[in-house]
């Protein structure tokens, strides 16, 4: 699945090479235009509420087989230029769409629970379903939704609902006042339980999906489909070995800011977390031995697979969040490797940083990460440690505790040249580690 997103995104970052493009249909008013976006297969006119006479169309890419996930557009007219441009859009980039007439949310209730009873008929996978809204209205209809984007307005959800939910939210910087205003609390009350939601703004004002075309405006017409296609994937599987079945069931997925998908496991309970990222040649299995002992003594553990990729710090980040999300508030985030170098960058990006940080053989510096100067803004206890063979690993955990700001840092060097979590193997020093865990 992480193969087709990168397809995915390539393709999208392709598009400004096919700027000489023009759709010959209505929907050449959205600013995004994919060559052959056109061509999707529509349905039209399906009475899905006899009474009314409300009707939905259905976009599908052309030639696609199966039943596909599915986006609903609301408040947009379903034959302007602008809803037909965005189902055309969804359609290329590997999704359904519906356009449905509707005009209040038992309307949106009614074409959705038509999508679903009739999913086998329209090609739609009716277990993975988002919503697309283009105003603050058609915003307030999205409450029952757990998955939505929303132009121009903000969803009205409860904490609970807010647990649930993934949103992303993008505000015109010269919109209406009162709207932006909602969406600012929106914002605040989603950061207060640490939701999966995020607020883009663009320097426009009303329509900026629609007409002049900006370089910001495609850009975040481009990060609409990203989160889409993400939130629409096939949940990632738990495929180790190493987990028990209570464990597989425990799995806790979740998405980094770039919608990176991720997953990982849950061990134990509590409002006391411990997340913890694995080295570049590992898995959440090299962690799992610790984690289900930390279990053991009261804390929940989050032990998770990081990307292949470089940006571990933004994983770092997401799962410190999807714990908090969970119920444990008071978070150590730990690593290996390139896992603790990721779990000293992530935490500073965080509102509210970590109770502690744990970092076993980080390198100051690898790839564009830079885990030295992080640990200069980083206030929260730090348990620096390698092995006094492993180097550069070694003088890189001196330089690091030399540079910390923190009151609360420690630094441990073993003796012999284990890597990372291999280092608790020494039980004196597993010991430690777990008092220095508890004490934060």
């Amino acid at each position: 699945m992480r193969a087709a997103l990168a397809v995915l995104v390539a393709a999208l970052a392709a598009v400004p090479g096919a700027s000489a493009y023009r759709n010959p249909t209505p929907g050449a008013a959205v600013i995004l235009q994919i060559p052959g976006m056109h061509r999707a297969e529509v349905r039209r006119n399906v009475v899905y509420q006899r009474a009314a006479r409300l009707r939905l169309d259905v976009y599908r890419p052309r030639g696609a087989r199966g039943r596909l996930p599915a986006v609903l557009l609301l408040g947009s007219a379903r034959g302007s230029g602008r809803t037909v441009g965005w189902g055309q859009l969804i359609a290329a980039s590997g999704l359904a769409a519906v356009a449905a007439d509707a005009r209040s949310a038992r309307d949106v209730r009614s074409a959705t629970g038509y999508v679903r009873s009739h999913a086998r008929r329209l090609g739609i996978d009716s277990g993975r379903l988002c919503a697309l809204a283009f105003s603050s209205r058609a915003a307030r209809w999205l409450s029952a939704q757990r998955c939505g984007v929303v132009y121009y307005g903000a969803p009205h959800s409860g904490r609970a609902d807010l647990r649930r939910a993934s949103v992303l939210v993008v505000k015109a910087a010269r919109d209406n006042p009162g709207i932006n205003a909602s969406i600012d609390r929106f914002d605040a009350a989603a950061r207060e339980v640490h939701a999966d939601v995020r607020v883009d703004t663009v320097p426009g004002g009303h329509g900026f999906d629609v007409g002049r075309s900006t370089k910001r405006g495609r850009a975040v017409v481009k990060e609409t489909l990203r989160f889409l296609r993400a939130r629409l994937a096939r949940p990632l599987p738990v495929q180790e070995t190493c987990v028990s079945r209570a464990e597989r069931r425990s799995a806790l997925r979740f998405f980094a800011s770039d919608d990176t998908p991720l997953v990982g496991v849950v061990v134990g309970a509590g409002p006391r977390g411990v997340v913890l990222a694995h080295s570049s040649d590992g898995d959440f299995c090299s962690w799992l031995p610790y984690a289900r002992q930390l279990a053991a003594s009261g804390h929940r553990v989050l032990a998770y697979d990081s990307r292949s990729g470089m940006r571990v710090d933004l994983d770092m980040v997401a799962a410190i969040e999807a714990m908090r999300r969970i119920g444990s508030e008071h978070v150590i985030a730990g690593g290996s490797s390139i896992g603790a170098a990721g779990a000293l960058i992530g935490s500073t990006a965080l509102a509210v940083p970590p109770a502690a940080v744990v970092s076993l053989s980080a390198p100051a510096s690898y790839g564009p990460l830079r885990a030295l100067p992080a640990v200069r803004r980083l206030h929260a206890p730090v348990f620096f440690a390698a092995s006094a063979e492993d180097e550069p690993f070694a003088s890189d955990a001196r330089a690091m505790y030399a540079a910390s700001t923190s009151s609360g840092r420690r630094l441990e060097i073993l003796p012999g040249a284990a890597h990372g979590e291999r280092m608790l193997e020494d039980a004196t020093f597993r010991a430690r580690l777990t008092a220095f865990i508890a004490a934060h």
